[in-house]
């Protein structure tokens, strides 16, 4: 049916002269033009829904992608403020013991106390730099809040020993996670 319509017998042109055909044929043409219209018309009902579904979805990705950002932002300050937090602690209990008189073993236990909660200060840094520079989690697998978590009663401790978010006035990029992390990567400093 399809070859007779493409190539119409008798040399009438496609579906122009419905007149000089037979009553058959001219029924058979008009079912083939009904069909091809259908067709046609559910193709672009099929693209209609396709592009709304994709207009519809596109700006819940666009939202989510920017909640994303904006809580691996704030968890990269918060690290970097926790960093600063440790290290302060590790390094003033280490001094302490440095202002009293006080036997050769204490001092360097105390010493090798500090370095290890520093040690430790950093591996947690580390751990969770890599978290925001190269997440392993997929994005709609689960979400920011869950995937870059920060504790409230922690980050109040923080506060109150003067490392809150107002505190401490530096925001943290991927440059400056990249250059503690890899220091002799970078040539040049990124904090300006």
């Amino acid at each position: 049916m399809m070859v007779t319509t493409w190539y119409p017998p008798h040399g009438v042109p496609l579906l122009l002269d419905l007149s000089q055909l037979p009553p058959q044929t001219h029924f058979e043409r008009w079912l083939l033009l009904l069909q091809v219209l259908a067709f046609s018309i559910c193709t672009q009902l099929f693209l209609l829904l396709v592009f709304m579904g994709f207009a519809v979805f596109q700006p819940c990705s666009l939202v989510r992608r920017q909640l994303y950002e904006c809580q691996r932002r704030r968890y990269a300050n918060y690290i970097f403020r926790r960093l600063l937090w440790h290290l302060n602690v590790a390094f003033a209990s280490a001094t302490c013991c440095l202002d009293g008189n006080d036997d050769q073993q204490r001092l360097l236990d105390s010493c090798l106390g500090a370095s290890e909660q520093a040690s430790l200060a950093v591996q947690l840094f580390r751990r969770d730099a890599f978290k925001v520079l190269y997440p392993t989690q997929e994005l709609l697998a689960t979400s920011p809040g869950e995937l870059y978590f920060v504790a409230d009663e922690e980050e109040q401790e923080m506060a109150e020993a003067g490392y809150g978010g107002t505190d401490v006035k530096v925001e943290v990029s991927d440059e400056l996670l990249m250059y503690l992390l890899y220091p002799e990567r970078c040539v040049s400093a990124p904090i300006k």
